[in-house]
């Protein structure tokens, strides 16, 4: 045997003892309990965010909650997909699933889903276009949600080299597959010790995840890149759904749309308007005044009546109300000379502010853009509803006027969406004036959440998205 062929064959034999031991490597320290909280995600391709995803993991006396929400469009050869969710799992500690709910649009086309795990399968109840329908799935095994696919190899000490298959419902499809999660190994990303995974949940396409030792997980990578899911802190994440809200952008329009029961056939007629909203955060602050009046039921709903039956005295304006803001420049040399040639020799504050308001309106264009200055909306002239606010609320300071940008929802067709709009103090109270719609006042499906513009402002808007359901109770011409 010459020494070639038995070095040959050692280092053969040398290579098959050590696969044995990659794949037997020392294990990770196992995760012990979740990390509980709030998650956020931006979803991107190439340069553009194209969608949003958040979860929320609690808890509960006999395991875990997930609650996530979610929206995505994203346009690949030609098509364009659209698709939005709330889901939510009721989970054993061990991430075995219980129960859950799920509410997705594919496309526009809407469907619902609930359901438990028994001891004869996963008894499902479907509601979409095509009626109602119960069935159950036949199983056998544990099954997991889908966001156990991450942190199981983790709960099981993530040996590296290892493939785990799990079990999980996949709700879109309404069926129970089987995943093959591979622990590539232990890395370091952004300076954080992070573990590799890769999953086949996309044919024919790798799917890598990073997630760290505590279960967050940082960066997912679909097609070496093509589509990348990355961690994001809250309040930007916050302040970022809620701009996209705001300015109505495709990404989240279907889950930011509001569905009322029964429809408002005339919003522009109603004389009085009362509506319960579920989903409304019990942190968020709930704003009274001539136009409205909010109140929170034993339940967590709030109703809103419009216009409020037992208004109290508005509150006179405060110094930020005519001053220079960050985002609302009513110092500058432009938006003067801009009001003075718009309100001319008027000297009445309600004409010269209807003057402002018709101007606006019929000078700015809609568009959907991202957030820019009133001096850029003055030059493009084009804006979001947050542009043409933030421009008539400088130009009616520069005119003296005292003015505040405010935010909420309005109602448009199927239903709420999030707005924003103004409220000038004139003849001694606060007058809704919308700058985008040419209404002064505003109508009275105008329900204001927020006044002022600053990001925690905003951002706190975005716990309601995708959560709020309508109910109207009363309306009258």
């Amino acid at each position: 045997m010459s020494r070639h062929i038995k070095y040959g064959k050692l280092l053969a034999t040398f290579i098959m003892l050590l696969l044995p031991l990659r794949l037997l490597a020392a294990p990770l320290p196992q995760l012990a309990s979740l990390p509980e909280g709030e998650h956020w995600f931006a979803i991107i391709m190439g340069d553009e965010q194209v969608g949003f995803g958040q979860t929320t993991v609690t808890r509960t006396t006999d395991g875990y909650q997930f609650a996530s929400r979610g929206s995505v469009k994203m346009k690949v050869m030609g098509f364009s997909r659209e698709a939005s969710s709330t889901e939510t799992y009721q989970v054993a500690p061990n991430l075995a699933l219980r129960s859950f709910q799920a509410e997705t649009r594919i496309d526009g086309s809407p469907s619902a889903l609930s359901g438990e795990v028994t001891p004869k399968g996963i008894s499902v109840v479907t509601r979409s276009g095509n009626g109602t329908k119960e069935h159950t799935l036949k199983v056998k095994g544990v099954v997991y949600p889908p966001h156990a696919l991450n942190l199981y190899p983790l709960m099981h000490g993530a040996v590296p080299g290892k493939t785990y298959k799990i079990q999980y419902l996949d709700v879109e499809a309404v069926k129970v597959k089987q995943a093959k999660v591979e622990v590539v190994g232990q890395e370091t990303l952004d300076g954080k010790a992070v573990v590799h995974l890769r999953n086949n949940l996309y044919p024919m396409v790798d799917n890598d995840i990073w997630i760290d030792l505590k279960g967050n997980v940082l960066k997912e990578s679909v097609r070496d890149g093509l589509v990348v899911t990355l961690a994001r802190d809250e309040a930007t994440a916050r302040a970022e759904l809620a701009e996209a809200a705001m300015a109505k952008k495709d990404l989240v329009f279907d889950l930011s749309l509001i569905r009322v029961t029964p429809p408002i056939e005339h919003p522009e007629r109603l004389q009085k308007l009362v509506v319960r909203m579920t989903g409304i955060p019990a942190e968020q602050p709930l704003l009274q005044g001539v136009r409205q009046k909010a109140e929170r039921s034993p339940d967590g709903s709030v109703v809103f009546t419009l216009p409020n039956p037992t208004p109290a005295a508005a509150a006179p304006p405060a110094e930020a109300d005519v001053q220079p803001g960050a985002r609302t420049p009513s110092d500058n040399p432009e938006i003067i000379a801009r009001a003075k040639a718009i309100v001319g020799d008027e000297k009445d504050p309600a004409k010269k502010a209807g003057l402002l308001a018709a101007w606006v309106a019929a000078e700015i264009k809609p568009d959907v853009t991202d957030a820019q200055s009133p001096l850029e909306t003055l030059q493009k002239g084009r804006g979001n509803c947050q542009s043409h606010a933030r421009l008539f609320t400088s130009l009616a300071r520069a005119a003296g006027i005292p003015t505040r940008f405010v935010s909420g929802l309005v109602y448009q067709g199927d239903g709420f969406l999030y707005h924003s709009w103004a409220e000038s103090y004139l003849n001694g109270s606060w007058m809704p004036i919308d700058p985008t719609f040419n209404e002064i006042p505003a109508g009275l499906t105008h329900i204001k959440l927020i006044e002022g513009d600053s990001v925690d402002e905003m951002g706190s808007v975005a716990g309601m998205i995708g959560r709020t359901r309508a109910t109207v109770l009363e309306k009258r011409y």
